[in-house]
């Protein structure tokens, strides 16, 4: 058990009926003691990722529930799934283990909840899950805010193109390629952008001209391919924070100049960057003067040894 959580929920919390938030990130047990269905007052769920709490039957009984992350469907039954349309006080949900046979009553169940404006999916890592998940014809509720989207799906469903009120995009493992890149160009409300953990797999990316109208937080993390990270001119002109992370750019960062709005580019850890010196450059005499925050250690800020 990781040393930072604290053990069991205690059986007990089953019985208090009055409970409206339930926090349980820190809990490391898989095993849930308690029938969260039992909690008819209960507005706010959380668990961590690692440790998702399984619904069952009675799940639609929860009227109050606002926020629901993470819950794992790995073992629920189509009627569970459908149980979640009746959540109608619901703005924010998160799921993992959804099976590809379930995709569609899933996103059924969750287009009938209006409140809903954040929603986080983990997937199956396989060909198989992957391409029904590109292919489902029901989607979320147009007026999704913030989208989390984890595990290989190749290329974003269809649906993330005409959801226009995307103001946060969060990307992890999905291995997608310059066509995502185009979709998410296109959202005109799009302020924050996370591209961790091989969420993009080119070796080249590159923010076009006229694009990204209201992106202000890039974040670029853990990208085992790029090389190379391009801004060209016009492109977004609102960016103010870029942060990149574990990521070899051996082709370095180009047309930071290009971003007239930049107050923050910080370079984290394990991050190598060829012609650092011109990147440098590029922000000393950036009229923004924005801060460059160097935070590797030295040995790592240069290329000579790849």
């Amino acid at each position: 058990m990781p040393p930072n959580y604290w053990g069991v929920i205690p059986k007990s919390f089953g019985n208090l009926r009055g409970l409206q938030t339930l926090d349980a990130r820190r809990f490391g047990d898989r095993q849930w003691s308690i029938n969260v269905t039992k909690l008819q007052n209960l507005r706010r769920l959380f668990t961590s990722t690692d440790y998702p709490v399984a619904i069952s039957k009675g799940i639609g009984n929860l009227k109050e529930l606002q926020v629901l992350k993470w819950i794992d469907l790995k073992r629920s039954h189509r009627r569970v799934i459908e149980e979640l349309a009746q959540l109608q006080q619901l703005r924010k949900l998160g799921v993992s283990g959804l099976r590809s046979e379930l995709y569609e009553n899933f996103f059924h169940s969750i287009g009938e909840l209006n409140s809903l404006r954040s929603l986080g999916i983990r997937i199956a890592t396989s060909e198989e899950a992957a391409a029904v998940f590109q292919d489902s014809v029901s989607s979320p509720p147009e007026h999704l805010r913030s989208i989390e989207l984890e595990g290989w799906i190749g290329k974003l469903p269809a649906w993330v193109s005409s959801r226009y009120n995307l103001a946060k995009v969060t990307l992890l493992k999905t291995r997608l390629d310059d066509d995502a890149i185009f979709v998410l160009q296109q959202l005109p409300n799009l302020l924050l952008l996370r591209l961790w953990e091989d969420s993009y797999v080119g070796a080249k990316l590159t923010f076009r001209s006229a694009k990204f109208s209201k992106l202000k937080q890039l974040y670029v993390w853990c990208l085992e391919n790029l090389e190379e990270l391009d801004f060209e001119e016009g492109t977004s002109p609102e960016l103010q924070t870029l942060v990149i992370k574990d990521c070899k750019l051996k082709s370095s960062i180009n047309g930071a100049e290009h971003l007239p709005k930049l107050k923050k580019l910080i370079l984290d850890e394990y991050v190598y960057v060829a012609n650092l010196d011109e990147v440098q450059r590029q922000v000393g005499e950036h009229p923004n003067h924005p801060a460059l925050e160097i935070k590797m250690p030295w040995y790592q800020k240069r290329m000579e040894d790849l």
